[in-house]
């Protein structure tokens, strides 16, 4: 491997392929760390080893015991570990975009929140929650509907709309459920479309990279738990002033946070033709947003970029311009959606030239539980282009539905 520079990657599940590959595409030499001895990565790394990303402990000894190369840089793609990727990268001496200090408020969701609130930073009214007694205050003065959540997870667990006191109980016991921490918030749903956005911070200039319209839909089959199902690119309700709130915010949170470089990814609504944060991470997205979606609708290599940011290499403007827009969608197979019992049989479809991913999440002899309950019990996903938006969306659909799961 002389002189080919080496990249550290936290997590080498089905959803990281991709950012493996282009990191081997850049001629980077990859060590990819996994909980899953077979995880899907381990076949396209350089080195592959077993070990938890969700655990500290277990990084510290891989770094003291088994990593035999000087590493250039650490990332994760589309996995909430923004603290652990710093401290990870910290100990290495290469932390080129996201300060410790900064990534740990970024994963606690009420301290984000408060952050946000004091720096004037537009965000749906929340709370923390110490009883059950608070929800009802805060409804009392914000009326229904609200979001009970975890302050500390991610992927939708542990989140339930609440749209009638008789739920309250059961919203805090099961969100507080989900909180290591046992901490959780409560805050005001606001009407309006969703859309996940992405950004680069380069330099100290913000670059607003990619908006994915998210789909909503099917919501009334999945509630009280809220579930996207995909969404759809490029984004028919993000506006040129919505651009220019979310550009003023960004630059306030990297200001505050100390943050030069580096990526960040937000949840935000258009209420009343304003837009708010719902959240922010200092992370990649996952769900192949960052992955897929973004480079086919835009013509930016938004993984190349990350990458690039993570080692301290220098980015090139010309690699931040949109040279397309086309019409992407992604769609996703639920519990809901097909039979129940242990997988038997697993069926993909021949892909044509309009389908630009489509992966499976369960393998045969996985048990299809009763009900999708957050994002990680999707069965699998679709991605593919169309002529225009509604075309993209039947495009994935339809191959979505000739995936079939046979169950026995």
């Amino acid at each position: 491997m002389q002189n080919r520079q080496c990249l550290l990657i936290l997590g080498g599940g089905i959803d990281q392929v991709p950012g493996i590959i282009k990191a081997r595409e850049m001629n980077i030499y990859t060590i990819v760390l996994d909980g899953n001895p077979e995880a899907k990565g381990k076949l396209y790394a350089d080195e592959f080893y077993t070990v938890s990303i969700k655990h500290m402990e277990q990084i510290e000894y891989f770094i003291s015991h088994k990593l035999s190369k000087r590493v250039d840089g650490v990332i994760a793609f589309g996995v909430d570990i923004p603290l652990i990727i710093a401290k990870t990268a910290d100990i290495l001496g290469v932390n080129h975009t996201i300060p410790y200090e900064s990534a740990m408020l970024s994963e606690n969701k009420y301290l984000s929140k408060k952050f946000m609130q004091q720096n004037n930073i537009a965000t749906p009214d929340f709370q923390a929650v110490d009883d059950v007694v608070d929800i009802y205050k805060f409804i009392e003065k914000f009326d229904l509907p609200v979001i009970i959540k975890p302050v500390d997870n991610s992927a939708a667990r542990g989140i339930l709309y609440i749209n009638n006191t008789k739920d309250i109980e059961y919203g805090y016991n099961y969100a507080m459920n989900f909180s290591k921490q046992k901490k959780i918030q409560v805050e005001k749903f606001l009407d309006g479309p969703q859309i996940s956005t992405e950004s680069f911070i380069i330099n100290g200039e913000i670059y607003n990279i990619a908006f994915l319209d998210r789909n909503y839909n099917d919501m009334n089959k999945f509630l009280p738990n809220i579930i996207e199902n995909g969404g759809d690119m490029p984004s028919v309700y993000i506006k040129d002033e919505h651009k220019l709130q979310l550009t003023n915010y960004i630059k306030i949170i990297s200001k505050e946070l100390n943050i030069k470089d580096g990526v960040l990814k937000g949840d935000i609504v258009i209420h009343n033709n304003k837009l708010y944060i719902i959240e922010f991470a200092l992370r990649l997205s996952g769900g192949n947003f960052s992955t897929v979606c973004t480079p086919a609708s835009t013509g930016i290599d938004f993984i190349k970029i990350a990458i690039k940011l993570h080692m301290d290499m220098k980015v090139d403007n010309k690699e931040l311009k949109q040279t397309k827009n086309d019409c992407v969608s992604m769609r996703y197979k639920f519990v809901e959606d097909t039979e129940k019992g242990i997988i038997k049989k697993l069926i993909m479809p021949r892909k044509n030239k309009d389908i630009l991913m489509a992966n499976f999440y369960v393998k045969i002899s996985d048990r299809i539980e009763s009900k999708t309950t957050d994002h990680s019990k999707r069965l699998a996903v679709t991605v593919a282009k169309g002529e225009n938006r509604e075309k993209a969306i039947m495009n994935a659909q339809f191959f979505l539905d000739n995936m079939k799961i046979v169950c026995g």
